[in-house]
């Protein structure tokens, strides 16, 4: 449960969003100078050097540059963001993992995202990729730009040319297939 000090804070970065939002530059740089501190513990000791964590960092504050449109003011701003940084470590950690050719990376870490857990699964990547061959191309498009580079709906709408509610009709069924595959 969130202390005083945490909804504090919350609603401090809701209201800088907001201002941000409403092209408030002094707003936008006092917001990204707050969140930095929380991004480095959120993602701590899990990448593999500093200069790792220095990336994702980056990764995530260009992200949120990117989708801070789609924060809706008034609403918490602490999981929106929490939301973009697990993105962003995961999509690193994926990229980094395949490129040193291991795939016998555990599906046991508690900040895999939900839709690549399941009982059935014998704790590899394999089970993962396999899983994913099973979508379609427009699913895997889909679901690569949603769900693993923190694209918006309306992001990945523009890029694919689907309309925006085709992209979540999508995203939904292509995450429905692979939990029943995993």
């Amino acid at each position: 449960m969130a202390d005083n000090k945490d909804m504090e804070r919350d609603a401090e970065w809701q209201k800088l969003a907001a201002q941000a939002q409403a092209g408030d530059q002094i707003a936008y740089a006092r917001l990204l100078k707050e969140i930095v501190p929380l991004i480095r513990r959120v993602i701590g000791g899990k990448l593999p050097s500093p200069d790792a964590a220095d990336d994702v960092v980056q990764e995530v504050l260009i992200s949120i540059h990117k989708a801070l449109h789609t924060y809706v003011p008034g609403r918490p701003f602490t999981p929106w963001l929490l939301s973009i940084v697990r993105f962003r470590k995961t999509d690193f950690l994926r990229q980094h993992y395949a490129a040193r050719g291991n795939l016998g990376v555990s599906l046991d870490d508690p900040d895999t995202p939900d839709y690549l857990i399941s009982e059935s699964s014998d704790g590899t990547m394999k089970d993962i990729h396999a899983a994913f061959d099973t979508l379609s191309d427009q699913q895997k498009e889909v679901v690569e730009l949603m769900k693993i580079k923190g694209y918006s709906a309306q992001e990945v709408s523009e890029k694919t040319g689907l309309s925006v509610s085709a992209v979540k009709v999508s995203a939904h069924r292509a995450i429905q297939k692979l939990k029943g595959k995993l």
